[in-house]
């Protein structure tokens, strides 16, 4: 079987690796809850900037299990907050996602205040469309398959 994962990333950052609003699914008990958030794809994983005391987050904490959803493209992944913008290991990250969201960054975010913070959303498995094909993404594998897809839904 061919691996096409490098094909898939590549069509990810295309189409991902920019402010891109999209819906988020957590658990909150045994229950989904969903919301739109804006998402930016680096690294075989997707930022949010967002808030330690919102209820994605305290839903996260509880259970990391979530789903991302744009159009057709679907994936699940681990969530995690990886903490406050200022904080050491964020830095880089905080200057890529200060330029991906200049437009809203600074009118909706306070960085003095400390329960800022960024949410990692580490890719388990995704399902893209792109360019004709439909790729079925393993991220812990780094594998993936193509399949000839012609999306016949119009957007």
């Amino acid at each position: 079987m061919d691996n096409y994962f490098e094909e898939a990333i590549n069509v990810m950052k295309e189409i991902y690796g920019k402010d891109v609003p999209m819906s988020l699914a957590t658990v909150n008990e045994n229950k989904p809850n969903i919301r739109v958030v804006d998402t930016y794809f680096k690294d075989n994983a997707f930022y949010v900037v967002t808030y330690a005391l919102s209820n994605k987050i305290k839903e996260i904490k509880k259970n990391s299990n979530v789903a991302l959803n744009k159009d057709l493209f679907v994936a699940h992944g681990i969530g995690k907050n990886i903490g406050h913008p200022l904080d050491k290991q964020n830095l880089e990250l905080r200057d890529d996602l200060r330029k991906v969201f200049m437009v809203w960054y600074d009118k909706h975010n306070n960085e003095d205040d400390k329960n800022m913070c960024f949410l990692e959303i580490k890719l388990t498995d995704g399902l893209v469309f792109a360019n004709d094909y439909k790729y079925y993404i393993d991220f812990e594998n780094k594998e993936a398959s193509r399949e000839k897809f012609i999306v016949g839904i119009v957007f």
